[in-house]
């Protein structure tokens, strides 16, 4: 039974990483829990790319940030993006690379799985594993044929029936599945004693934008050859009587919801001394969504009109005065779990003088019309690990390792088990170097009386015997055991090698003896 044992072992340790295996990998169309999709688009780049081979699992536990597959209910395909929130027990989705949210509204039900992780352009290079079952049988016949490997060359025999050796590759495949046991439980333990979510500060969550304009339809003339003021060119108050005003407003985020807010133009008009005076431009205005649009109307005859009454009344000598022109936006939402700053008040600046209305810069750059305001968020993000040029999420590098830990033992048993075959099976070959020529290979068992035979314990003691006694030792096969067997004329002396449960050991009897030879030094 001794020689039983590790191959009873080895079977069940090569079952168990097969039905490992199967657990892990297959397909619902054969009872598993995996899906194996090939991406098709760019809406989820860079993390993941058209050609990409995605390995999705079953789960119920998912949360905000996790990657899912659903089932698109107008589209009719597969979807496989990230949750940005829940919402009314349904998820809101949206590709990484898109700048808008899903329409469509998944229950938990509805989830078919979180991705595990992506082979990046496996689907473009196996175009043909489309269909679950394939991806499952090339999985399934390569774990057989990495775990049958060993068992394979370690029951291996030569052509003339004898045992053969393991080979040779065993000892080093140990050590290093040794200290890949080693390396993935360190990774074990770091993967476990880390947060799977950090929260990072991203100076630019989301901005507020804005861009000013303003413009007016007069007559044709040198001075306006077209007829029309454009945003940047000087209003001249002779020519121009009012301007009509705007701001196109934008919310530059990515993951945005329930944006609403109001918004109004105003004019400030001031002399730079403390003076000043609020102007109506235009009516306040509400709006949904990430953008807005406002418009308004500045009449210059008016500010020509309060500024000769401001010197007559104060006898001011001012000549120059300032005319700011802003957007109060009151913006509402949420960034995520995360609310957005609601107050936003971008501004621009024209100059008024007895001949015109100006902006402070002349030559029509846009640039002084647009506004932006980035905010910063503390904002959950996956944590990653680096190992070496490669950086995993905690989560990815948990499953990494874990799944790295049990193939390394599982290598380690194996790879132990073929050395220990190996041993055994090199006794024979020690046997005959050290017996030389008194070895007698037999093709069956001689005809011999077993009523009175001593069972030696190693083949130290069946060369000491045979050489005290100077005899030869015969040797034949029974069953998968190498037996030796050397006579003094009156006693038989008996060795046996190999599988003992094919032919077991003789017990003890009476008339039994138990040999114990003085051990010399063999020179």
């Amino acid at each position: 039974m001794r020689r039983t044992a590790p191959r009873i072992a080895l079977l069940a340790l090569a079952a168990a990483a097969l039905a490992a295996a199967w657990a892990l990998f297959a397909p619902p169309q054969l009872g598993g829990s995996t899906r194996y999709v090939i991406l098709d688009g760019t809406s989820m780049e860079p993390s993941l790319s058209a050609g990409d081979l995605a390995i999705i699992r079953t789960s119920r536990d998912v949360e905000s940030g996790d990657v899912v597959l659903y089932e698109h209910p107008r589209l009719e395909v597969g979807v496989l993006h990230r949750i940005v929130r829940q919402s009314g027990g349904r998820f809101v989705l949206k590709g990484d690379n898109n700048d808008f949210l899903d329409d469509a509204r998944p229950r938990d039900a509805d989830v078919q799985g979180e991705l595990w992780f992506a082979v990046p352009r496996l689907g473009s290079a196996l175009t043909w594993i489309r269909e679950p079952t394939h991806a499952a049988l090339i999985v399934f016949v390569l774990a057989f044929v990495a775990l049958g490997g060993v068992a394979a060359f370690s029951s291996r025999r030569r052509p003339n029936g004898s045992l053969g050796t393991a080979p040779e590759v065993a000892q080093p495949v140990l050590a290093v599945a040794l200290g890949a046991v080693v390396a993935f439980g360190l990774l074990v333990a770091v993967s476990f004693s880390r947060a799977p979510t950090a929260l990072t500060e991203m100076s630019e969550a989301y901005a507020h934008t804005g861009t000013f304009r303003y413009g007016a339809t007069v007559e044709e003339s040198d001075v306006y050859p077209d007829g029309v003021v454009d945003t940047g060119e000087p209003a001249f108050l002779q020519l121009v009587s009012t301007l009509d005003v705007g701001f196109t407003y934008r919310l530059d985020a990515r993951d945005a919801e329930d944006v609403r807010g109001t918004a109004a133009l105003t004019a400030l008009l001031s002399d730079g001394t403390g003076w000043m005076r609020t102007l109506p431009v235009g009516e306040p205005v509400s709006f949904v969504g990430a953008t807005a649009d406002l418009t308004g109307r500045l009449d210059l005859d008016e500010l020509v009109r309060i500024v000769e009454e401001l010197k007559t009344l104060t006898g001011s000598g001012t000549s120059t005065f300032a005319v700011t022109v802003s957007a109060d936006m009151d913006v509402r939402g949420r960034i995520g779990d995360e609310r957005v700053s609601p107050g936003f008040e971008p501004k621009f600046q024209l100059t008024l003088d007895p001949v015109s209305l100006r902006p402070e810069t002349t030559g029509g750059d846009p640039a002084q019309f647009t506004v932006r305001r980035a905010e910063a968020l503390a904002v959950p993000q996956p944590a990653t690990l680096a190992l070496g040029g490669l950086r995993l999420s905690v989560a990815d590098a948990r499953r990494f390792a874990l799944l790295g830990l049990v193939l390394a033992v599982v290598a380690a048993l194996l790879a132990g088990a073929s050395m220990r075959r190996r041993g055994e099976d090199a006794a024979p070959a020690r046997i005959a170097s050290r017996l030389g020529d008194r070895l007698v290979t037999l093709s069956r068992p001689p005809s011999s009386d077993d009523g009175r035979v001593t069972q030696l314990e190693d083949a130290t003691s069946l060369v000491q015997v045979a050489e005290h006694y100077d005899r030869v030792v015969l040797h034949w096969r029974e069953g998968e055991a190498d037996v030796y067997e050397v006579g003094d004329g009156t006693s038989t002396f008996r060795l046996r090698v190999g599988a003992v449960g094919s032919a077991p050991r003789p017990r003890p009897v009476p008339d039994e003896d138990t040999l114990v030879l003085p051990r010399r030094a063999v020179g």
